[in-house]
């Protein structure tokens, strides 16, 4: 059975620095980011909780689900564009919060929250993990979303059955910790044989935590296709089509050997 053709996807990596606890600064810097990439794109990711940086008063000020003046106006500028957006944000609904990815396009919001909570920043204290595994699809592309953390577990990032295509992964990943995040970002990319996206930020946040960004594109064999320099505020735009990767899963199909399991959750 031959695979429905999926379109080239022209993928944007914003790697950018975060205004600490500043919804409507970040918003308008990301605002005049997509407006000097409109056109050019189809697809545009920020980084980990690109709304207000990474802390613990920033978690207990989630967005309210679906009352979110800052979300609706991320969605607004991807209508505006054409185009559609990828990043994590805070959020609170009803009694609890969690750290929740998105895929913002004009008619839909498509998620997923943070599974692995990172306990040395205070999230296990906070947030409430994933309950379930998504996978989202976009222009007929299958993406699985995982922020940050999630990045570390293997079993959770599993392409089983090549279910999913595209792998991206938003952070806020230090820069004490980035030969780990390069490599992992390279080591999911050839055991899954899938696209991986990771865009971090860069900057200083209020904790003193220092960010080297290093945002890349990697092939499914592994190569870096696209990257943005260390410690810069800088946007790296990519094509990528599926061609290469399905001819990959054919002709060197290590997913057919691969162990049976399941996870609980």
């Amino acid at each position: 059975m031959s695979t429905p053709k999926k379109p080239n996807l022209r993928i944007a990596l914003v790697q950018c620095s975060l205004f600490d606890l500043d919804p409507q600064a970040n918003l308008q810097a990301i605002a005049n980011e997509l407006a000097r990439l409109s056109g050019q794109i189809d697809l545009a990711v920020l980084p980990e909780a690109c709304l207000t940086g990474f802390s613990e008063e920033a978690m207990n000020k989630g967005e309210v689900w679906h009352e979110s003046k800052a979300i609706d106006e991320l969605q607004r500028l991807a209508k505006h564009h054409n185009l559609a957006i990828a990043c994590s944000v805070f959020i609170r609904h009803e009694d609890k919060y969690a750290n929740r990815f998105l895929l913002i396009e004009e008619h839909s919001i498509q998620w997923q929250d943070k599974r692995h909570l990172f306990r040395m920043g205070g999230e296990a204290r906070q947030l409430t993990p994933a309950s379930e595994r998504k996978l989202i699809n976009f222009k007929g592309w299958n993406i699985l979303p995982i922020i940050c953390y999630d990045l570390r577990f293997p079993v959770w990032c599993r392409c089983k059955q090549n279910d999913y295509d595209i792998a991206i992964c938003v952070a806020n990943w230090p820069k004490g910790r980035r030969l780990v995040w390069s490599t992992l970002l390279q080591a999911r990319a050839m055991e899954n044989l899938c696209y991986t996206i990771g865009v971090n930020r860069v900057g200083t946040d209020m904790s003193g935590l220092s960010y080297t960004g290093d945002s890349a594109l990697v092939s499914p064999r592994g190569e870096v296709l696209a990257s943005c320099t260390a410690s810069e505020t800088q946007t790296s735009i990519y094509e990528i089509s599926y061609a290469p990767l399905e001819d990959l899963r054919q002709k060197f199909p290590v997913w057919l050997d691969a162990d049976d399991f399941t996870f609980n959750l």
